[in-house]
């Protein structure tokens, strides 16, 4: 188990979420206006004083931290955060946990009204978007991660793909997304035939982004928490030297706000935990949620009250949210 913290960072991220393209266009003399960088102040971060009275009351407070997938296409956008997800260190139960936000849902974001929470990082980069997840959940989040389509590609070729059992209906709908996760489409990319096989990085990132197939954005986070899983299980087969090599590869990949020191630190500090479980959840609840259209556009509006309560039972309290 050791390193943990480091594979399952990883494994999350080699989802869709600023990659090695971003870097590559610096080199050749492009300059991003975008600011990666946080403000950690409690207002800047939307964390509040009755957030901090709640949390200092823990003994062993779990460590959040904000994981975003990001759909852009070049470096001079942030994109919309397609992937929110809250990454949970419990160490009172030995357990990650893995809190998916939907990113349609309907919330205020700060300065901007209200929208579908996956704008907040378009409009705001992580600053706004952990803000937005603080200010909206009372959450304490001070950290996050984030890759984009191209670079979760990489990441999971470096880890020399993953096995899934796909669905007849779901294969065309990979084709067709194969066509943005360039920048070029190889014949043997196309997926000819449904069931169990092996997927490269292209084909496992148009996986996780189909949304037309069974229960909408709900089904999609299964996917992506499928692959998460069968990702975890091959860091946690590799070899440390090898993993070390690894690490290093995929790193250049992933934008944080949290220095390779402080992720060492993490993972050392679990080294000694005994039967770590990872356990994935949905919010908001379909039971505290409903379809809302404005303007011709679909949200997903939920009572943020209860929606609150039962991320926290599950955060905080080891409740597993029942829909």
């Amino acid at each position: 188990m050791k390193n943990l913290l480091l594979a399952v960072t990883l494994t999350l991220f080699a989802l869709p979420s600023i990659s090695q393209e971003t870097k590559n266009s610096a080199k050749a003399g492009t300059q991003s206006r975008l600011n990666y960088s946080l403000d950690k102040s409690n207002p800047a971060l939307g964390i509040s004083a009755e957030v901090l009275t709640r949390v200092s009351g823990l003994e062993k407070p779990p460590l959040n931290i904000a994981l975003f997938g990001v759909d852009r296409r070049n470096d001079q956008v942030y994109g919309n955060a397609d992937m929110i997800m809250i990454l949970s260190l419990d160490q009172v139960t030995n357990k990650i946990k893995l809190s998916s936000i939907l990113r349609d849902t309907y919330v205020s974001i700060n300065g901007h009204g209200m929208d579908k929470i996956n704008a907040a990082y378009a409009t705001g980069g992580p600053q706004l978007a952990i803000r937005t997840l603080n200010e909206n959940f009372s959450m304490d989040i001070r950290d996050f991660l984030s890759i984009d389509f191209f670079g979760s590609a990489k990441i999971i070729d470096a880890l020399g793909g993953v096995t899934l059992n796909l669905k007849n209906e779901e294969v065309p709908y990979m084709n067709n997304y194969l066509k943005e996760i360039g920048p070029e489409l190889m014949s043997t990319d196309r997926i000819k035939n449904y069931g169990v096989q092996k997927l490269n990085g292209r084909q496992t990132v148009a996986y996780t982004r189909i949304r037309s197939v069974g229960n909408n954005d709900y089904e999609r986070t299964a996917r992506q928490r499928k692959v998460m899983a069968a990702l975890l299980d091959k860091f946690r087969l590799t070899e440390k030297q090898a993993f070390n090599t690894l690490v290093m590869e995929v790193m250049p990949y992933v934008e944080t706000s949290m220095s390779g020191m402080a992720l060492f630190t993490l993972g050392s500090e679990i080294l000694n935990i005994k039967n770590i479980s990872v356990e994935p959840a949905m919010f908001p609840l379909a039971k505290e949620s409903k379809g809302l259209m404005l303007n011709g556009i679909w949200y997903l509006s939920t009572d943020l009250k209860a929606s609150t309560s039962s991320l926290h039972n599950f955060i905080y309290k080891n409740q597993k949210p029942v829909n």
